[in-house]
């Protein structure tokens, strides 16, 4: 299989991945709403990588969310990067954007949480949403690069 074509699949399985979780972020408050328990076994998935906060969360269907509104600017950004991640580099080549980028996109997401934990300010689902959208985008360059780069050295067995 040619490097493109490998590239193709990883990108192609990273895509879906993430429009699953997406579409479960937005399944388990539909669920609830019509009573169907499966709603608690998607939830608990998210549990293990959010805190779920109710007043962290947009409302749909009447229930919070999966995630909060942090993380799900991150998975909404993340989205965003990785359908423009070929436009902007192709899928023949893989390389990690400088990390100075990576810092600076990164720094409004540490600023405002550590000012939130620490509680310096308490900012809305709006900005949380934003600075986690924020630093989502800049994730696929680097989880593509990654993941590229293990497959393209993967030795045949």
């Amino acid at each position: 299989m040619r490097n493109t074509t490998k590239i193709g699949f990883v990108y192609a399985l990273t895509l879906a991945g993430i429009l699953i979780w997406l579409g479960a972020i937005f399944l388990a408050p539909y669920l609830q709403s019509r009573g169907i328990t499966f709603f608690r076994f998607v939830y608990g998935c998210f549990s293990t990588v959010c805190h779920q906060k109710p007043t962290r969360s947009f409302f749909i269907f009447g229930h919070p969310l999966g995630v909060c509104a942090r993380c799900l600017g991150i998975y909404m950004g993340f989205l965003a990067g990785l359908v423009f991640y070929p436009l902007n580099r192709g899928l023949s080549h893989l390389r990690l954007p400088d990390k100075r980028l990576f810092f600076a996109v990164s720094a409004p997401i540490v600023l405002d949480t550590a000012a939130n934990v620490l509680g310096i300010w308490n900012t809305s689902n709006a900005i949380r949403f934003a600075v986690g959208g924020l630093w989502g985008v800049i994730l696929p360059f680097y989880f593509l690069a990654g993941i590229g780069e293990l497959v393209l050295r993967r030795k045949k067995l």
